[in-house]
């Protein structure tokens, strides 16, 4: 039995940035996306580089430093995974 995903592992390789922040990775709004209410949607990561750049240019104006930013890049690695019998 197959578990359906939505992330292809083979190709295209789908690049997802986030930001370390005091060595944690933080949850923010990857572009300013919000819910039927209004609420702000926070992830750990986002696929669009321009929102993830954005995101750090904010902490940085809000005082943060550039010292305690660090933007990192994840790219999903080719594996098969087959279900035990």
């Amino acid at each position: 039995m197959t578990i359906p995903s939505t992330i292809n592992f083979k190709n295209p390789r789908q690049k997802e940035w986030g930001i370390i922040q005091n060595n944690n990775l933080v949850a923010l709004n990857y572009g300013f996306i919000t819910d039927t209410t209004g609420k702000a949607i926070n992830s750990y990561s986002t696929n669009c580089y321009e929102n993830m750049l954005e995101q750090a240019k904010l902490l940085i104006a809000q005082g943060v430093g550039t010292a305690n930013i660090e933007v990192v890049e994840f790219v999903p690695y080719d594996y098969l995974m087959q279900p035990r019998e």
